[in-house]
């Protein structure tokens, strides 16, 4: 098991693994809806669109557990979960469905820049200097 960061995480990386477990847990309720809703006139569909939701359910709460232990490998796919959000979100925007459009966005907006003020990214590099091995003094 993972020990907890010893040193005080940014409110902002704080921020932005809320935002993924949280954006984990509608995308692992959303495969739990859509496996209870399987119907044999299309069980295929409903079986892989549930298998693919709660899959990437699992992805980002394993990405947010990333960003929050400041590991320099979840912040490339936090980053690009967050971009590819954004036309997502712009897909809603028109009819009943606007609010979620915007709502999407700015969730991802926040996100994004969460993940790449200056205090995340000392996080992740700092995360980077300890994979480097200690080079030898000449």
């Amino acid at each position: 098991m993972t020990p907890l960061p010893s040193t005080p995480r940014p409110r902002f990386l704080f921020l932005a693994a809320v935002i993924l477990l949280l954006e984990a847990l509608v995308a692992l309720g959303f495969g739990v809806a859509e496996a209870t809703q399987i119907r044999t006139s299309r069980l295929v569909v409903g079986a892989g669109t549930a298998l693919l939701m709660l899959g990437y359910g699992a992805f980002l709460a394993a990405v947010g557990r990333g960003v929050w232990l400041g590991r320099r490998w979840s912040r490339g796919p936090a980053v690009a979960t967050q971009l590819l959000h954004l036309p997502i979100g712009w897909s809603f925007n028109g009819g009943s469905t606007t609010w979620l459009s915007w709502v999407l966005i700015a969730v991802s907006l926040v996100a994004l820049v969460c993940l790449v003020v200056p205090a995340s990214t000392a996080i992740f590099l700092a995360d980077a200097a300890d994979d480097v091995p200690d080079r030898p003094q000449p």
